[in-house]
């Protein structure tokens, strides 16, 4: 559904109806697959939720500290060769959803002409749902450094989606 809808504009940006996506996760649940009624913005919603409440982060924790020291490496070909080599350390059963997921991410990217959704933007979304953040609230000098990184590293992800 997505996939087809990867053109609209603010695609994961603009959030949805909180109604209408509870309304959705239940239907979802129930295994009412029919998205032909609903909006983009709310199956968008539904997907970051869907990463942001899983038990451990489809990222795993032991892995975003080596993933967090490849973002600064040189340069940027070193970094993306870095991030690629670790990705293959991931969970077996990860893998095929992370290549998955990214290559997704990656086509969305490529409509930012439309969508105004480039690989920047998506990561900038994705990296609070994907990676471990910690437990405070406060955003201070260091979060905000952790969360920068994080960008990078799933930015890094969507540009090299192919390679994972």
């Amino acid at each position: 559904y997505l996939e087809s809808h990867a053109h609209t504009e603010g695609l994961f940006r603009k959030s949805g109806s909180v109604v209408r996506q509870k309304l959705l996760k239940t239907k979802l649940d129930g295994g009412d697959n029919d998205l032909s009624d609903t909006l983009p913005c709310d199956v968008a919603g539904i997907l970051k939720q869907f990463f942001r409440e899983l038990p451990e982060p489809i990222l795993p924790a032991d892995l975003q500290d080596v993933l967090s020291k490849a973002q600064q490496l040189g340069s940027d070909e070193d970094k993306a060769s870095a991030t690629i080599l670790i990705s293959s350390l991931m969970p077996e059963r990860t893998v095929p959803i992370l290549r998955y997921f990214f290559n997704f991410l990656q086509n969305v990217s490529m409509r930012s002409d439309t969508n105004r959704m480039d690989s920047s933007n998506l990561a900038v979304i994705f990296a609070p749902n994907l990676l471990q953040t910690g437990d405070s609230d406060k955003i201070s000098a260091s979060t905000e450094k952790k969360l920068r990184v994080q960008v990078a590293i799933v930015q890094t992800l969507i540009d090299q989606a192919a390679d994972i």
